[in-house]
Parts: structure tokens; sequence; C-alpha cells
């Protein structure tokens, strides 16, 4: 482990942020987390050691919490607004001597990206590599976890939106190796991208492994790329509508071939960790 970082960690309310988190913390990681909410500042401190108030909506708050920091894990929400987050916390990043940043984006290709979420993460990647700032590049494929929600899962239904293969790979996988380039830093992983997608199946293989690991009959129910944007809505989780949109676009564009690719390996798990994938 490199001592001399000093880390902040965004996005600690959700599961990524969380667990990249706790991975820091295990190994004695000098890391703060940052969060909007002040209430939450002193529980946050006692849980993982340090905070910082941060609010990525107001680039005026930046300046204070990136002080002494080395290395950020850069994550945001999904709406059009993670376009100016991400740009301004890196020009605040590149101004206060910020070294690396680690982003969390998506499984993208160099062309023909046309999910609004994906492209969208492609331009903060286009951005980040040319300013100054040493950069690595997660690309996450479908996490198990997110994708198995307790709204696509019901009665031994098992509700998917594309009949092609998916590929999907193990949130702790995934946190476990941005925990590892954070600590080693740039001079290890500066210009990198990393991939993660372990495992490719069809929403019957999903069904079938789902049976095998409960001991219970699953099966697979494929519906149009629009029921992803409508159960969204439904299910009474706190979706951002763009979403539930970006969802159908690229269940849509899976199923008609232009994003074919999401049903490929690719995976630098082994790479980063020495181990297998969990999946």
């Amino acid at each position: 482990m490199n001592s001399s970082r000093n880390l902040l960690v965004l996005g600690v309310t959700g599961q990524v942020g969380k667990l990249v988190a706790k991975n820091l913390k295990r190994t004695g990681a000098n890391f703060s987390v940052g969060s909007r909410r002040k209430a939450n500042l002193e529980e946050l401190a006692d849980q993982f050691g340090a905070s910082r108030f941060i609010d990525l909506d107001d680039p005026r708050t930046f300046d204070e919490a990136l002080k002494n920091i080395t290395g950020i894990f850069l994550i945001t929400g999904y709406t059009v607004d993670m376009l100016v987050q991400s740009k301004s916390l890196i020009d605040a990043a590149k101004r206060n001597g910020v070294n690396h940043i680690v982003h969390l984006g998506a499984f993208t290709r160099d062309h023909d990206v046309y999910a609004t979420v994906f492209a969208w993460h492609q331009m903060i990647e286009a951005y980040l590599r040319d300013s100054g700032v040493a950069w690595t590049n997660l690309h996450p494929n479908m996490f198990m976890q997110s994708f198995l929600s307790v709204w696509s899962i019901k009665g031994g239904l098992y509700s998917a939106y594309t009949s092609k293969a998916i590929g999907f790979t193990a949130l702790e996988d995934v946190t476990a190796a941005a925990a590892v380039i954070l600590m080693e830093g740039p001079q290890k992983h500066t210009g990198k991208d990393y991939w993660f997608s372990a495992d490719v199946l069809t929403p019957h293989q999903v069904a079938e492994t789902l049976s095998t690991a409960t001991g219970r009959k699953f099966t697979a129910a494929v519906r149009k790329a629009e029921g992803f944007q409508n159960d969204a809505v439904q299910s009474g989780l706190a979706f951002e509508p763009a979403y539930a949109k970006g969802g159908f676009e690229l269940f849509g564009q899976v199923e008609d071939g232009r994003m074919a690719y999401i049903g490929s390996v690719a995976d630098d798990t082994n790479k980063l960790l020495g181990r297998e994938p969990l999946l």
C-alpha cells in the first residue's frame, strides 16, 4: 500500500461507494468519504474514520473538500447533471493538485454507443483524459446484485427485457479492484481502462442459475425493452427517470444488435486482485 495516498471516496450512501470505502478501511488506507448531507458527516466519520462535506451540484464546496487529497473515486448519479458535476470536479482536482482520479464508468466501447447514460460516461472519460490529471476508468458490465433486484424476480418468475445474452460482474469484484487501484495510485494505473464482465447469460440461463442457487424453480419471462422503464417507475424504488430511460435504451439496443457487445466476456479481476472473479 502507498502510505502517501490521501483519498476521497464519493457515493458512499450507495452500494458501490460504500463497498469501496469498506475495502479501504479494511486495509488501513488513509481516506475520507464525501457527502452533501452535513447532518450525516459525523455518522460517516464514525463509520469510516473521516468525512468531508462536498456537494457535487455546488463547485464552491470542492476546494475545501479536496484540500490535501491525492486521489478521488469519482461516481455520480445517472442524470445529465453527471456531465457538469464531473467536469467541475475534474477542474477542481487539477487546481488542487489531485494526481489521480478513478472513474466508475460503464461497459462501453470506442464507438457506436448510443444509450444515453453510456454516451455521457464516454464524454466524461474524454474530458478526464484531456485534463492533465492521471486517470483510471473502470468499465463494469451489469452488476448481478442490481440486475437481480426484488422487482425483477417475483414468485419464481425472472423478468428480462431482452432475449439476448448479457454480461455480468459482481459488485464485490469491482469495488475491491477500485480500492486496490486507489491505494496503488497513478504510478501503476494511470491511463488504464479496466473491464469487468466475467460471465455471459441469456435470460433462461439466469433463471436456471437462480433455480440451482436457491433450490426453487425459476422461469424467465422475456419482455420488451419498454417494460424496464415502466417497471422501474412502478417498483416503488427511487429510480431517476433518466436511469429508467437509459435502461430502456440499453435493452432495446442490445436486442436489435447495436449494443450486442454487452453480451461479451472481458474481465480484469484476476489481473488486479490475483484471483478469479466471483461469478
